[in-house]
């Protein structure tokens, strides 16, 4: 089983028909695109399915209307975001050098990052 061919999350889908518009094709770039889905993507919650054909014979329509709606809320938010980009003001040339890592191998995980099975 390859996981990336096998299991998708149908959200990606909801959010690249929303990003094939006019209204963002002709405004941003490819790179600007990859952002704006990568963005809107992390706003919402992933839904992992096989078969688009299966779970859209399962799904309700009512249900469909909602999960394209959180995909053009979560796509509109990324524009101001894209449209509103810190990088290209910035004033400093040089490059932030950390000497230590950050990374706290003693760490607590934080709450989503735990394992929702606990051994037994």
């Amino acid at each position: 089983m390859q996981i990336s061919e096998d299991v998708h999350n149908y959200m990606e889908n909801l959010v690249g028909q929303v990003l094939a518009r006019t209204e963002y094709t002709e405004i941003f770039d490819n790179d600007q695109l990859a952002d704006l889905a990568c963005l809107a993507l992390i706003q919402l919650r992933p839904v992992y399915i096989r078969h688009d054909i299966d779970f859209l014979s399962t799904l309700s329509e009512k249900r469909l209307l909602t999960l394209k709606q959180y995909a053009e809320t979560a796509v509109e938010a990324a524009k101001g975001m894209i449209l509103d980009d810190r990088r290209k003001n910035r004033q400093d040339e040089f490059p932030v050098i950390f000497t230590k890592p950050r990374f706290d191998e003693d760490a607590e995980l934080e709450w989503f990052e735990k394992p929702i099975l606990k051994k037994g």
